[in-house]
């Protein structure tokens, strides 16, 4: 039997069965314990193979090698601790600048790479976290070689307030578009389960150079997870968003629609259908009505002899039966096939 909280838990701190106490600034807080899972996901395995081949690797390093591995080591630091920071030995730097490489698809490198400064702050405006979409909007944009990597944990109890041990690597290749990255597919992959609403989920993210494995200042964050969000992502359309069950007649789509403004931006190459100067493709879902209508872009074709043609398109949307069609017809210049279609078009919504 367990006493009552406001006469078992006065001024206590400690653990009875599923009930972890402490006192904060004279107020005693009251969590369910956090258990520690014993499962491993096919992230967490894939990460600790690659750190601990990456580990042996620098056992086959020469003694120069070595030597200027301890060179790039002095200009990094471990992750700081109660405001402190500890120097890097060489191996560590090996291993820190090697796995990092690794992530992003990069081999591992035996030379210590130069060190080149400082690496861009993270910075967001919001995280949105609902069983159904989790995506960093307003985030502020850097070029390439920078890519953004993302670590976040499973749901914790909202009363913990340090779980960034308890983080997974979602992915070090992170490109936001427009400002938004949605990572819920990242995030069920790696985690393998839905954030649940009201409790916590804790987040690490930094800029990574993909040339050189060096990784910047590591921003942590935490969010309570909601219900649902009043936020609506930016419709977009890729060869993901395609009925694989239907013909389709291209064979690159990217088609990014605005929430500003009436404008749509195009990257799309059109295959043609035989018996008509048109290209049509089916998406797995409807679009949202007022994403309904018609547009204008440009195009290019090349001819057979290499000459470029430019040619104008009438952009057509649509829903039927449960699916959206999109149909790309030619209205002016010489029709040719494959045709580019590109740049931005003016929508009128039907």
């Amino acid at each position: 039997m367990i006493a009552k909280p406001s006469i078992a838990f006065n001024d206590f701190a400690g653990t009875a069965k599923e009930v972890t106490a402490r006192n904060v600034n004279g107020r005693n807080v009251l969590s369910v314990r956090a258990k520690q899972s014993r499962f491993v996901t096919p992230a967490q395995a894939t990460s600790r193979n690659s750190l601990s081949k990456i580990s042996r690797a620098y056992k086959q390093l020469t003694d120069s090698q070595m030597q200027s591995w301890e060179v790039l080591a002095k200009h990094l630091k471990a992750a700081s601790y109660l405001g402190s920071s500890a120097d890097m030995t060489a191996h560590n730097a090996f291993v820190r600048i090697n796995v990092n490489r690794s992530l992003a698809g990069e081999s591992v490198v035996m030379d210590a790479p130069s060190y080149g400064g400082s690496i861009p702050s993270v910075s967001y405006s919001t995280v949105v976290l609902t069983p159904q979409m989790i995506m960093f909007s307003g985030i502020r944009h850097e070029s390439a070689p920078y890519k953004l990597v993302v670590k976040m944990s499973a749901s914790q109890s909202a009363g913990i307030s340090n779980g960034w041990s308890k983080t997974i690597l979602l992915a070090s290749d992170i490109e936001d578009d427009w400002g938004e990255a949605d990572v819920t597919r990242l995030y069920l992959k790696a985690i393998g389960v839905e954030p649940v609403p009201g409790q916590k989920v804790f987040i690490e993210a930094y800029w990574m150079n993909t040339e050189t494995g060096i990784g910047g200042q590591v921003f942590k964050d935490s969010v309570i997870v909601t219900g649902e969000s009043t936020l609506q992502p930016r419709m977009r359309v890729t060869m993901n968003n395609l009925d694989p069950n239907e013909e389709q007649h291209v064979s690159a789509i990217d088609v990014d629609y605005s929430t500003g403004a009436n404008v749509i931006n195009y990257d799309v190459v059109c295959l043609g259908q035989s018996n008509v100067a048109a290209s049509e493709v089916t998406l797995d879902n409807e679009i949202p009505t007022e994403l309904k209508g018609t547009s204008y872009a440009l195009g290019r074709g090349m001819g057979a002899n290499g000459s470029m043609y430019p040619q104008s398109y009438e952009i057509a949307s649509s829903n039927s039966g449960g699916k959206a069609s999109i149909t790309f017809m030619h209205r002016a210049g010489y029709y040719t096939k494959p045709t580019e279609i590109f740049g931005p078009g003016i929508f009128y919504n039907k």
